[in-house]
């Protein structure tokens, strides 16, 4: 009898030795819970404690399986499925009887049967109902400000970390993480709401995001951060559209207002297409400047015959400017009024020439710059005989015409000279005067002297 109830209980010790734990699965996915990704793809989010790491199979995905991307939340893995949904007609029966075998050392596999519809979003908990831990005092506080975690009870998740990390069996290092955890959570929340409630939205979106990089399931932070976005692109789309109304009609001062917003709102940092607005500021301060200044400058040139005389420039007090002139002598203007008559006048000419401004020192500014002149001779010369060379000769051809009176416009004839200028303008108040000198450089040496190589004029004019 001895040796049967010795047997019996050998037996029994044997199968204690050899059972195997038992694993349990909870599901955690709440309502609305929604997989945003293209294609047709599930996703299954698997939580267990790390001191129970995991392993997966499932037939109906080519045996055994490696998670997307492998995670962790406090003392916890996070294991990250991507599922396909769709198939040929010959796989979805297979797909739709989809079953995860979830194996850990020690346990029983654990079958978790899935049925998965496109962009579907799964949130399981695995764990041991056994697990000794889980009776333990640090272990069971710890749980617990986890469920609080996740509810979003920060406040409360907190207070039971603390008493967590109090326990005679508390793990130091990990209640650290925990309370540095929700610690940031309820810092960048706090933020968040400050920066939200004063209206300072790209402030409350980073705050908002680094919520959600905490804390990926806090739903009041997802919505807050996308209503900041909005916010925040709105009132840059706003500020955008006044500043550039009150610039197209020069209302600087107005559009320069609102420019700032944008700067202020940081609206380059998210939103590419504003990344010009600082430049636009800076183009409104030289405007406004110059309008101080006085910088912009026409003034009337005087040379010998010379009736039309125009000159336009910027003499800035703190950048390099630029000009433009022209002008046209007497006979310019009497050979397009005398053209239709058979007759040509002697010597049209046009000069013009651009450049730029510098202040040497105020009131005084130095301009420079390339020019063209032309001169227009009528009439055929014989071979080394140029105007300028035989006046009498080049005076008396400019007046040929045919014998019927109409004139030989093949006998027209153009002198071209670049002409580059330099000269001093002086600028007070709404005043300004101006002496240009330029050389004239023939392209044609035997028109030099008809040309004229030197040209002096002078310029007076308003500031404004």
């Amino acid at each position: 009898m001895k040796k049967l109830l010795m047997l019996l209980a050998l037996g029994i010790l044997a199968l204690g030795a050899n059972a195997q734990n038992k694993l349990k699965c909870e599901d955690e996915s709440k309502q609305g819970d929604a997989f945003a990704n293209a294609g047709d793809t599930a996703r299954v989010l698997i939580r267990c404690h790390e001191s129970m790491p995991l392993s997966f199979y499932s037939r109906a995905d080519g045996g055994s399986i490696d998670p997307f991307e492998v995670g962790s939340e406090g003392s916890y893995t996070l294991y990250d499925f991507h599922f396909p949904t769709d198939a040929a007609d010959d796989e979805l029966k297979l797909l739709s009887r989809r079953v995860l075998v979830v194996s850990a050392k020690g346990h029983d596999n654990l079958e978790i049967p899935l049925n998965l519809s496109s962009k579907q979003y799964v949130k399981l908990r695995v764990y041991d109902p056994d697990d000794n831990k889980l009776n333990n005092p640090y272990v069971r506080y710890r749980n617990e400000a986890y469920q609080e975690y996740k509810n979003l009870n920060y406040a409360k998740a907190r207070q039971l970390f603390v008493q967590a990390s109090k326990m005679s069996d508390a793990d130091q290092q990990e209640s650290a993480v925990n309370i540095s955890m929700v610690d940031s959570v309820i810092y960048y929340r706090e933020k968040a709401d400050d920066a939200f409630n004063n209206a300072k939205f790209l402030d409350a979106y980073n705050y908002y995001a680094k919520v959600l990089s905490w804390n990926g399931d806090d739903s009041y932070a997802s919505t807050r951060k996308q209503e900041s976005n909005n916010h925040f692109r709105s009132n840059c789309d706003i500020a955008f559209q006044k500043a550039e109304y009150f610039f197209n009609e020069k209302k600087y001062e107005d559009a320069k207002k609102q420019y700032q917003i944008m700067m202020d709102e940081r609206c380059y940092e998210n939103i590419p297409i504003y990344a010009s607005v600082e430049a636009r500021i800076q183009l409104i301060d030289d405007i406004l400047r110059s309008r101080k200044d006085h910088a912009r400058v026409l003034t009337y040139e005087w040379a010998p015959n010379t009736p039309i005389g125009l000159h336009y420039g910027t003499y800035k007090d703190h950048k390099v400017g630029g000009f433009f002139e022209m002008d046209l002598n007497t006979k310019t203007i009497e050979m397009l009024r005398t053209t239709d008559k058979g007759q040509f006048p002697e010597r049209p000419e046009l000069n013009m020439a651009f450049g730029w401004t510098v202040k040497i020192v105020k009131p005084v500014w130095i301009f420079f710059g390339p020019g063209v002149t032309g001169k227009v001779y009528y009439g055929q010369y014989e071979e080394g005989k140029f105007p300028g060379k035989e006046k009498d000769q080049a005076k008396e051809e400019t007046m040929i015409v045919k014998e019927d009176g109409v004139l030989d416009t093949k006998k027209i004839n153009v002198g071209v000279a670049l002409s580059p200028a330099i000269g001093l303008l002086v600028k007070y108040s709404y005043f300004a005067v101006r002496a240009t000198y330029s050389y004239r450089y023939s392209f044609n040496k035997d028109l030099q002297e008809f040309i004229n190589p030197h040209r002096i004029s002078l310029g007076v004019g308003l500031a404004f």
